[in-house]
């Protein structure tokens, strides 16, 4: 086996622009995307591409989700690019509206993480998704779990119940919890965390409310849960995020 030493000097004399480039062409139902900070496209594999009705990659250089979508949908791939790169860390497993004309029900499942250079420095962001092709037909295991995602992206700041959500899927309650993991790679309860943590991020970053108003607006029950819960995600209390962060 080669000693960590022989490890870094060859990963070091790796081309990793031709052989990022390669692997994620592989990807058939995967798409891949790398943004510079100011959200303009630098690197995409050919799904990414046709989603943007192209079929080449140099036609998306330069270019933005606005140049693409719907200003909603283009806003909403925006946001969490920018949490990605003011916070330093990744967005694991989310559900967005997908990449398509604005009346479009289709889903993506997504995940962002930070573009560092040699320095450690975010310079950008880079992601993959697919999609769920018709995920409101809910005799499916994942059309099942629709109704529930949905209320939770708007309803996130009242009292859900994983019970009532599971109802409102049609499935018992253990069902709910296990296909949920299985969709989604976690339970119930933390991906409303998640969300309810990246939608505090935004009010902490452009809002002058106070942490309280904050906690109680998106879902939390107290100052110290929602401290508690936004720590656990950022590695920061709210008012540490907010210092930082307040534009």
């Amino acid at each position: 086996m080669p000693e960590s030493n022989d490890a870094e000097v060859f990963l070091e004399s790796v081309d990793w622009r031709s052989l990022t480039r390669e692997l994620s062409d592989c990807l058939v139902e995967e798409a891949f995307f790398m943004k510079d900070r100011a959200g303009r496209f630098v690197m995409q594999n050919r799904r990414a591409c046709a989603y943007c009705n192209t079929a080449d990659e140099s036609e998306t250089l330069g270019k933005t989700d606005a140049d693409y979508w719907s200003e909603e949908r283009a806003a909403n791939y925006t946001e969490g690019d920018q949490m990605v790169m003011r916070s330093g860390g990744a967005i694991i497993n989310q559900l967005a509206p997908a990449p398509e004309d604005a009346g479009s029900d289709n889903m993506i499942i997504y995940s962002k993480f930070p573009v560092k250079d040699l320095d450690g420095k975010v310079i950008g962001v880079a992601g993959i998704h697919r999609i769920f092709d018709q995920v409101k037909a809910l005799n499916t295991p994942i059309g099942t779990l629709f109704k529930a995602v949905r209320r939770m992206q708007e309803d996130y700041g009242s009292e859900l119940k994983i019970a009532d959500l599971a109802r409102l899927s049609g499935i018992s309650h253990s069902q709910f919890v296990r296909r949920f993991h299985a969709v989604l790679d976690m339970s119930p309860k933390d991906y409303l965390q998640r969300i309810r943590v990246r939608k505090s991020c935004r009010l902490l970053e452009e809002t002058q409310l106070t942490v309280a108003d904050i906690a109680h607006q998106c879902g939390f029950y107290d100052h110290s849960h929602f401290s508690h819960a936004f720590r656990n995600h950022t590695g920061l209390s709210p008012s540490e995020y907010r210092k930082g962060h307040l534009r």
